[in-house]
């Protein structure tokens, strides 16, 4: 009696013990966080077996209930799209083991996931494995080979064909010596580690062998679904590959289980309540999980090589957000600069594709949500018709869009009058003079440049006919036209230092004027024959660009090459900048107090800053004038060597979107600790910035770009309004350019815009 109440006891302990599990076990698989996993190419096995040590020291094999740490997972999705790799943390362990797997495996990357992924459909077969001969190492030696093997069962996938390899994992506890005592050969590995002993000299190295690497528990299940002789086939392969280790006593077989009970266990992510079926070390594990390592290029796997960092404590949340932290944990975290910081500057380099448009969008809505002065000059222009579709209606009135294909209410911008203030005209001359030069350097000497600067200086200081003032268009017509020539230069405002130059050039043969200005020539027509910029250009007053600091306008300048041409759009961006370096250079006159924040973004910006000045000397006066500047383009080698150093060396946030292998080694070490692989392995809209924060350059962190908000406006409409408010009617334009060049009371001139339009 006694005898049956001991064991009756002993059964009811038991059942108390299984219950405990069996409830930890629940309350484990509901808890768990799932992360995708994208691997970087080039892992070793033994990048792996160190993850796995880590675990193996980390976590324990549970004896009466899971305690803490717990198990991990590991589970491999494989369908037609391709092939997922998913880590299952339980809560407690998770800062411990991201750290471990960063440190074994620094390409890795993480993304956490909303909720646990599930297999659809219902599962066809399913199998638990068990390992035979738990003293027995198997052929880690293979772990490449067999690793790569799985993942090819599993690609291609017919359409409706899912399959799921699921670990679950846990470090076994340290155990005891191995001795040469005797035992049979039938004796276990675990039986070991309970204090026994083996006999036979190959058992006693087979076990010292096995224990040589740190120990984990595990169990493997393998489940297809779809139809069903496909998802058989599937799973054999699947099931085949996982066996690639297998050697002499030590094997890995499919336990004896209903296919309905290892996929309610494969759903339920439920763990072993009495024993776990497989030991293996970290070594053994490495291979058979399902991980990718060495460089094949496997079918419908997604690697990549960018790590994940962390945003510094001093990185701010708050400001003007640039994107959002992709660290795990910190997924949500805003990553934001300052102002004071972005009046240091913004420097982003991505090529086509990457979101780096998207990225200048977010930050000039953010500027003008706030109400601040925004240039921005985009060279393709669906920048500005993304800003335009989302600009807030309490600014629509400060919007200046200055479109030189839109001819319908060309909107005005005569170079030789875009600031005010003394000196002003010289300067414009001296800028445009400039950037003519170096847009047209292969042909454009000292002869050419003495041309340009005087006439332009003649045009300046002169009226028209009507006393409007003269523009750009007007160049070839002062060179070509006498009668013109003679009117403009007679007035006694041309200055006594350009007299001089029109006295010898009155002096010349025709012949000897033609060799002059034939160069020259060639270049202007090229602009002022083209009708889009003929309008802009053409027109003696036109809006003024230092109202972007006087008025907080939203100045945006879409630039098509493709409907202006590469050079007539590069020669409007670079006239714009010239004019918009003059009304900064002018904010100097105001308290610093006064001057509010301006921010100016240039897409391609190679293209366009082509002032006569040092640009690190630009970029620092700018910044005590209050303007930041966001300079952006596609790769280092659009720059010249000149502009790479003061971009690198003076421009303080630094902001990579991916990059080509040339530009990745330069930057890598400025961006260290990351590595060219890091850097060409960033997917779209996913960034690295170096950010400024109180006077500092930060190390780099990783981020991805914010999504365009919805559209609230039509953009469309809002252009031509703007149009509208700030341009001419085309027809009052063409009469204004023509009645410029007719001298007064000569013939047509004061005629009226139908009778000079019949003349046109």
């Amino acid at each position: 009696m006694l005898t049956l109440l001991l064991l009756l006891t002993a059964l009811a302990m038991l059942g108390v013990v299984l219950l405990a599990r069996w409830l930890d076990g629940r309350q484990w698989a509901a808890s768990l966080t799932a992360y995708e996993m994208a691997l970087p190419r080039g892992l070793s096995a033994e990048d792996v077996a160190a993850f796995l040590g880590h675990v193996s020291s980390s976590t324990h094999a549970p004896r009466f209930n899971l305690m803490t740490p717990p198990p991990l997972g590991l589970e491999l999705h494989a369908d037609r799209s391709g092939i997922r790799h998913v880590l299952l943390v339980p809560p407690t362990m998770r800062g411990t083991v991201l750290a471990g797997l960063r440190a074994a495996m620094p390409g890795v990357r993480l993304e956490e996931l909303p909720e646990r992924p599930a297999i659809p459909g219902r599962m066809v077969v399913a199998a638990e494995g068990r390992l035979r001969g738990l003293d027995r190492p198997m052929a880690h030696e293979r772990a490449t080979q067999v690793s790569s093997n799985l993942l090819a069962a599993l690609q291609p996938l017919a359409a409706g064909t899912h399959l799921c390899v699921q670990w679950l994992f846990v470090g076994s506890r340290t155990p005891a010596p191995v001795t040469s005592q005797r035992h049979t050969n039938a004796e276990t590995l675990l039986e070991l580690l309970q204090g026994n002993h083996l006999a036979d000299g190959e058992a006693l190295r087979a076990a010292r062998l096995k224990q040589k690497q740190p120990l984990l528990h595990a169990v493997v299940r393998v489940a297809a679904t779809g139809e069903r002789a496909h998802a058989l086939s599937v799973f054999g392969r699947a099931w085949g590959a996982l066996r690639g280790q297998n050697t002499p006593g030590a094997t890995l077989v499919r336990r004896a289980l209903p296919s309905a009970v290892v996929a309610k266990r494969i759903m339920d992510r439920r763990l072993p309540i009495l024993a776990w079926p497989v030991l293996v070390n970290s070594q053994e594990l490495a291979g058979i999980l399902g991980l990718p390592l060495g460089d094949a290029h496997l079918p419908g796997l997604r690697q990549q090589s960018a790590r994940q960092l962390p945003p510094a404590d001093a990185m701010r949340s708050t400001g003007t957000v640039i994107g959002l932290s992709t660290y795990p944990g910190m997924a949500e975290r805003p990553l934001a600069l300052k102002t004071p910081d972005r009046l240091r500057h913004s420097w982003v380099l991505g090529p086509v594709g990457v979101g780096k448009s998207t990225l200048l969008a977010n930050m000039a809505l953010q500027d003008i949500q706030a109400g601040r002065g925004v240039v921005v000059v985009d060279p393709k222009s669906d920048l500005v018709a993304d800003l335009l579709n989302r600009i807030p209606e309490h600014r629509h009135n400060d919007v200046l869009i200055i479109d030189p294909s839109a001819t319908d209410y060309p909107v005005g911008l005569n170079l030789l009058d875009i600031a005010s203030g003394e000196h002003a005209g010289e300067l414009a001359v001296d800028h445009l003079t400039h950037i003519m030069a170096s847009l047209w350097r292969s042909s454009f000497g000292p002869r050419s440049t003495d041309v340009i600067r005087n006439s332009l200086l003649t045009l300046t200081h002169t009226r028209s006919a009507d006393g409007s003032r003269f523009t750009l268009v007007e160049l070839p017509e002062l060179l070509q036209n006498p009668s013109f020539r003679g009117f403009v230069t007679s007035q006694p405002t041309v200055p006594e230092s350009v007299r001089s130059f029109w006295l010898h050039f009155a002096q010349m043969s025709e012949a000897e004027r033609q060799s002059v200005i034939g160069p020259s020539l060639n270049k202007l027509r090229s602009f002022t024959t083209r009708t889009a910029l003929r309008l802009m250009f053409g027109q003696a007053k036109g809006v003024r660009l230092d109202e972007v600091f006087t008025k907080r306008r939203i100045i945006l300048i879409p630039l098509s090459s493709g409907v202006l041409g590469s050079e007539s759009a590069a020669l409007v961006g670079a006239v714009i900048m010239a004019g918009l370096w003059q009304a900064t250079q002018a904010r100097f006159a105001i308290p610093p107090e006064k001057r509010h924040p301006v921010s100016i973004f240039a897409d391609e910006f190679q293209d366009v800053l082509r002032l006569p000045v040092d640009l690190a000397d630009m970029l620092a006066k700018s910044r005590g004038a209050g303007v930041g500047l966001v300079l952006a383009h596609q790769h280092l080698g659009q720059l010249s060597e000149e502009a790479k150093t003061a971009v690198l060396g003076t421009v303080r946030t630094q902001i990579l979107f991916q990059t080509e292998y040339d530009d990745a080694r330069t930057l890598a070490p400025r961006f260290a600790p990351l590595t060219p692989a890091d850097l060409t392995g960033l997917g779209a809209y996913e960034i690295f910035a170096r950010p400024c924060v109180g006077n500092v350059t930060l190390g780099p962190v990783s981020g991805r770009t914010l999504p365009l908000p919805e559209a609230t406006t039509d953009g469309q409409a809002l252009a031509l309004a703007s149009r509208q408010r700030f341009g001419r009617p085309r027809a009052d334009v063409e009469v204004a350019l023509m009645k410029r060049i007719l001298p007064r009371g000569g013939p047509g001139y004061g005629l009226g815009r139908e009778q000079l339009e019949g003349r046109s």
